[in-house]
């Protein structure tokens, strides 16, 4: 009958204040250990993410093509296919950046000219803060004290010959890059070879660390990233080439070249696209007469940029990971403060793997919390958070929001319940102290009135009678207001009996007559009280319906049933299809006009939800 809801909030002390601070501190702690061994291990670490990321990017086609080729060859496939086409990228990057250098620098007399126009044209205020900085130059220059005596003479000393260090020193950052480089090529294939085998590993290690985490978990997050970091960057290779295409149409020398840029930079959250567009603008305004060639040029890369990010990302990647905007621009500077450009390429990457993780690992759920872009993670948690801050008005306007779209029974399951169980469960870890958790109950139990006196009663040619009461000492009832809530929207006259001595509460159910009582007892020692108000309540009126509910009624039933009690009802659903089973027989013996027997019996079929007391169909007020 009664929902166990506050089964959390009992028997609660001080003895946890001190994980407060441990609690809250842990994940900063843990993020700053992890960015200094990042930063310490960085030779090592960033090849093995460069290939992790490769590996979860084309494990979804590494599974397609297993089924023809085998493990070993699809692996190898990918491998060269990927090698092939970075160095390619590589090519135009390098290579093809000289000679647009040299191309540009045939076309002096060109920007000259511009130049010249800019100065002709530029405004007489900003000449003089010109002027202004060229005579604080000199002024500078001239209070800059001058060495007095004669210039050192340097002396070289005269090498024998050149050394093998001497010889190696140029080539040494070649051969250390060629050493990265041939690293994460092995490390991609053997990780997108091994993938299962590595799931399997990390599953028995996660069991050995406690940590809960089911081998579906680690398919389904690893075939998310996997997907989401696929379509990426197929976005980005059809951003790429659409790009190339613009700038031959356009007649911008070296096309392939500015299409492979826009392709690498691309994956630089917010701010790649712009920087890629930096490049082939000044050497339009290099390269072409007049200022229309650069504006298009320009106006081209945002405008193809605006068409994946509003039409081909959502339609070809949908809702993807949920990464939050402003947490991508935030990762994107982290990690390239922490590994430079690489750094940065690896963001979106990174960020995503982190939330993914965050998803389905407990133990760092944090990172979803930090880097998710839901703004309401559960139904709940607004309004949670809402009254720890004391923001009792905007509580107030979720939960009526909530109500309105949803419906009274799903904002007490989906809001209010769990909001209780949290405000317990945080209360026992030392969390929230215990004002915040009476503040919580009190305004929790306001608001269940509040919602209920928004809906409109519906109109019976009777109304059952039912008494709600709290066993003598009890303090919890709000499992017990949100039944009687929901009997009298379906039609019933359901009070709460606010009395609170047994004396008091046994005159006011003489003077109420009702049906059907519902007793709610969930701390165990309110037990004895309980059973002697069921006995003389049943001396009072030997025909009176009393069920019970709560953890304690649950947990010793005989003593309330040998009391007098019809029934111990384990939720508030149970004791909602009794009571339509009660109304239901009753109405069935007024029409007939026949004396019968009212038996309460324990409902195990589904039936009687579908059987409704006379109007039970609420309607919001206006």
């Amino acid at each position: 009958m009664i929902e166990q809801l506050n089964h959390n909030t009992t028997h609660i002390d001080d003895r946890h204040e001190d994980e407060t601070v441990s609690g809250i501190g842990a994940p900063f702690i843990a993020v700053i250990i992890a960015t200094v061994v990042l930063y310490l291990a960085k030779d090592i670490l960033m090849p093995l993410a460069m290939a992790a990321i490769l590996a979860v990017a084309f494990s979804p086609i590494a599974s397609r093509l297993e089924a023809f080729v085998g493990r070993f060859f699809a692996a190898a496939l990918i491998v060269v296919a990927t090698v092939a086409a970075i160095c390619f990228v590589a090519y135009l990057l390098t290579v093809q950046l000289t000679t647009i250098a040299v191309d540009v620098a045939g076309y002096s007399s060109n920007i000259a000219s511009k130049l010249a126009g800019l100065e002709g044209s530029t405004p007489p205020w900003l000449q003089r803060v010109e002027q202004g900085i060229t005579e604080v130059q000199s002024q500078l220059e001239k209070s800059t004290p001058k060495p007095k005596g004669p210039a050192p003479k340097v002396v070289q000393e005269q090498l024998s010959g050149p050394t093998l260090e001497g010889a190696l020193k140029p080539a040494l950052p070649v051969l250390v890059g060629i050493g990265k480089a041939m690293l994460v090529i092995v490390l991609f294939f053997f990780l997108l070879y091994g993938r299962r085998d590595l799931r399997s590993r990390l599953i028995m290690l996660a069991a050995r660390g406690r940590i809960t985490i089911a081998a579906e978990a680690i398919e389904t997050a690893g075939s998310n990233v996997g997907r989401y970091l696929l379509l990426v960057s197929l976005v980005n290779f059809g951003f790429g080439i659409a790009i190339g295409i613009v700038a031959w149409l356009l007649g911008l020398p070296n096309a392939a070249f500015w299409g492979a840029l826009a392709f690498v930079l691309r994956y630089i959250p917010y701010v790649g696209t712009l920087a890629a567009a930096v490049l082939p603008t000044l050497v339009a305004f290099a390269v072409f007469p007049g200022w229309a060639k650069s504006f298009e040029v320009f106006g081209s890369f945002v405008l193809l940029d605006q068409i994946a990010v509003q039409l081909v990302e959502p339609f070809l990647i949908g809702r993807g990971i949920s990464v939050s905007p402003v947490a991508l621009l935030f990762s994107a500077m982290y990690w390239f403060w922490l590994w430079g450009l690489p750094g940065l390429l690896l963001a979106t990457p990174l960020t995503a793997c982190l939330k993914v993780a965050g998803d389905y690992i407990p133990e760092i759920g944090f990172f979803a919390i930090l880097l998710g872009a839901d703004t309401v993670i559960e139904g709940y948690n607004d309004y949670y958070r809402m009254l720890l801050e004391l923001d009792q008005s905007r509580a107030h306007a979720l939960a009526i929001s909530y109500c309105d779209l949803h419906g009274l029974e799903s904002t007490f399951d989906d809001v209010l319940i769990p909001t209780v169980k949290l405000a317990g469960d945080e209360r026992f870890a030392g969390h929230i102290s215990q004002e915040n958790l009476t503040y919580i109950v009190e305004t929790t139990r306001d608001l269940i009135k509040e919602l209920g006196g928004r809906f409109i009663k519906p109109p019976t040619t009777w109304r059952l009678r039912v008494l709600g009461l709290c066993a003598p000492g009890e303090v919890h009832n709000l499992g017990l207001l949100m039944l009687l809530e929901l009997l009298r929207h379906a039609g019933a006259a359901a009070n709460l009996v606010a009395k609170e001595t047994p004396d008091e509460i046994r005159e006011f159910v003489k003077a109420y007559s009702p049906d059907i009582v519902c007793l709610s007892c969930t701390m165990t020692e309110c037990l004895p009280a309980a059973e002697e108000l069921v006995r003389v309540l049943k001396l009072d009126a030997p025909g009176l319906t009393i069920m019970a509910g709560g953890a304690a009624a649950l947990a010793s039933q005989a003593g309330l049933l040998a009391a007098g009690c019809a029934q111990i009802c384990a939720s508030r659903g149970e004791a909602r299809r009794l009571i339509r089973r009660f109304a239901l027989r009753r109405a069935r013996s007024q029409v007939i006009k026949t004396p019968e027997p009212i038996m309460l019996q324990t409902v195990n079929s589904t039936d009687v939800d579908k059987q409704v007391l006379p109007g039970d169909k609420p309607r919001l007020s206006s």
